[in-house]
């Protein structure tokens, strides 16, 4: 069970989780694709273990680089709230209730509109705003979050 599913509250249930998009790991595969070049050049020198050694550690510097990406950021839309879980060892969690948003606003630039990814700006009373920035499919994000305002503002 997750940090966001232990910590709902009464009658709270999950509407989505909001996905990064594989954009974000373009820098930790350059590195990978890096690596493998460094190790490549030790088929061309009469000691391949520095080649092959500096690879190795830019390889699972890398790999380390990727899985802090992947779960270093999480972004959970529920029928009352939006919520962000930033952090592996040190947690941040930032919760906006939904009955408190006044506007939801999406930005793609044209790389993102081709590869379908944005950042949805969630603004609220207090002129507090959240941006969630490399979401995949920002206008399905987007359109939940206004669907459950919409909502909550029917029930009240």
């Amino acid at each position: 069970m997750s940090y966001i599913e232990k910590n709902l509250m009464n009658g709270e249930s999950i509407v989505t989780r909001a996905q990064l998009h594989a954009v974000v790991y373009v820098w930790p595969v350059v590195l990978a694709i890096a690596s493998f070049v460094v190790m490549g050049f030790a088929a061309f020198t009469e000691s391949y273990a520095y080649p092959v050694g500096v690879g190795v550690v830019m390889l699972v510097i890398a790999l380390i680089w990727a899985v802090l990406i992947h779960d270093n950021r999480k972004y959970v839309l529920t029928n009352k709230r939006l919520i962000e879980k930033v952090g592996i060892v040190r947690r941040e969690s930032r919760e906006i209730l939904l009955r408190k948003c006044e506007g939801v606003q999406l930005s793609q630039s044209v790389l993102g509109r081709i590869l379908n990814y944005g950042t949805v700006t969630v603004s609220t009373t207090g002129d507090a705003v959240n941006d969630y920035k490399y979401i995949k499919d920002p206008i399905r994000f987007s359109t939940l979050i206004n669907q459950q305002i919409d909502q909550l503002r029917d029930d009240s």
